[in-house]
């Protein structure tokens, strides 16, 4: 897996977001945009999209306008009891945390 595939993305919110909930931090909004992840706002918003109605994160607001779909309160997402069984019980989840892990050990800094 690429690290833009939608696995590999999903993984990095989810664990992003379960880290935070674990460690009371509050969620850093820049670290849920499409720049941050290195893809197009259409992907990232389809998403974000997806991760909400299957009910695996909470909190934002997914706002319909002309130029597509946006969130707000990207500050306010929480993950979900669904979306923390989802982090540790899928397979492809899996093949995405191990293709991080295999980006880290290959490039310095990552």
């Amino acid at each position: 897996m690429a690290k833009d595939d939608y696995f590999v993305i999903v993984y990095q919110i989810l664990k992003y977001l379960y880290d935070s909930l674990k460690k009371g931090k509050a969620i850093e909004e820049e670290k849920l945009t499409s720049a941050y992840f290195g893809v197009v706002d259409s992907y990232f918003s389809y998403i974000l999209s997806s991760m909400y109605h299957q009910g695996f994160i909470s909190g934002l607001r997914p706002i319909d306008s002309k130029l597509g779909q946006t969130f707000i309160n990207l500050d306010d997402t929480v993950i979900t009891p669904k979306g923390i069984e989802y982090l540790f019980d899928n397979n492809l989840i899996a093949k995405a945390k191990r293709t991080l892990k295999d980006i880290k050990e290959m490039v310095p800094g990552f």
